[in-house]
């Protein structure tokens, strides 16, 4: 089986505050990419993880297989099964290791959705974002698809009605700039307001509404009320390249980008070769930036201020992968072993 693992972008990202377990609290609007990793699984003697360069240069991996997101989902989903289930998974990676796109987490999701058909295990949408959860915030959001309300610390997530909205095209840079995310956060928190919000307000069960805190660099006239995601949403199904550039916003962009250079030389290169709405991917370092064709995405991949990072150009997939790439897709693996007589 194939599974086709795809970037994300937050489109906005709202953190709202630092929640008693010590995770901050986010809502955020979230949409897959046309972009992303392939994940292969089939039925084997024993789990094993295979994991090929894709072009993002992986350079030495983590040697121990059983530390990575995408075996963990395996064995989660073995314990939730509670029985084995020895899968070869297959992982050709495209998306940047630690680049706000959730790379790790698509792959974990893919694992969760793919070996779920390929053992008929029939657990729900909703228990395989249970058990996302468990290995990371990012992770659910990737299991339910589509456009997607992320808010809690990631784990709650509702999926957000975007049929008949049209694709946009954007354009993602990286310099290889390593961004830890609790340092990003904790920049964050050096510059959040004087006055925390109340106990128990960002928790999961009942996240703070977008209005309680406007963005401090948020486009005018879209704060008012709860109207910034109403905006966002509608510009989505509605509008083009420039009214969602309008709407774009992420709180750790300021931070992300005070504390480390490179990643706001990227973000300024993208605004001269033409991007708009230019902002941070997640916590960093990838930065992206909407422009209204393929032609004029790849007009910027050619700018020489870009010259040296990794980029890309990719559609949103706003009614989700499924909608895009169809189902699941089952394929028919044939070993042939030398000397031995084969039959299809």
């Amino acid at each position: 089986m194939k599974v086709f693992a795809p970037a994300k972008v937050n489109l906005g990202l709202r953190v709202l505050g630092t929640r008693a377990d010590g995770f901050h609290a986010l809502d955020s609007i979230v949409v897959p990419l046309g972009f992303g990793d392939d994940v292969e699984l089939e039925r084997a003697s024993a789990t094993a993880l295979e994991t090929v360069d894709g072009g993002v240069g992986l350079g030495a991996l983590p040697e121990d297989a059983e530390r990575n997101l995408a075996v963990r989902a395996a064995r989660l989903l073995e314990r939730a099964a509670g029985r084995p289930l020895p899968t070869r998974i297959r992982i050709v990676k495209r998306i940047p290791l630690g680049g706000g796109l959730g790379g790790g987490s698509t792959d974990a999701a893919a694992v969760l959705r793919g070996m779920n058909d390929l053992w008929g295990l029939g657990l729900s949408r909703g228990r395989l974002c249970a058990l996302g959860a468990e290995l990371g915030s990012d992770v659910p959001l990737f299991v339910l698809d589509g456009t997607v309300r992320m808010t809690g610390r990631g784990e709650t997530v509702e999926r957000l009605p975007m049929a008949g909205a049209k694709p946009l095209w954007l354009v993602l840079a990286n310099d290889g700039t390593h961004c830890p995310t609790p340092q990003v956060y904790k920049a964050w928190d050096a510059g959040r307001p004087a006055a925390p919000p109340a106990a128990g307000a960002c928790g999961a069960a009942n996240p703070i509404s977008p209005s309680a805190h406007p963005p401090r660099h948020a486009p005018p006239g879209l704060t008012k009320g709860g109207e910034l995601w109403d905006t966002l949403c509608f510009f989505l199904r509605m509008g083009g390249p420039s009214d969602v550039a309008g709407a774009v916003v992420n709180d750790l962009s300021a931070p992300c980008l005070g504390l480390f250079p490179g990643v706001a030389r990227t973000a300024e290169a993208l605004r001269a070769a033409g991007c708009r709405g230019v902002t941070l991917c997640g916590s960093g370092a990838t930065v992206f930036g909407l422009v209204g064709s393929r032609a004029e995405g790849e007009g910027v991949l050619a700018h020489p201020a870009l010259a040296g990072c990794w980029r890309a150009c990719a559609q949103t997939l706003p009614d989700g992968v499924m909608a895009a790439h169809g189902p699941l897709t089952p394929i028919v693996m044939v070993r042939i072993h030398v000397g031995q007589p084969c039959s299809v």
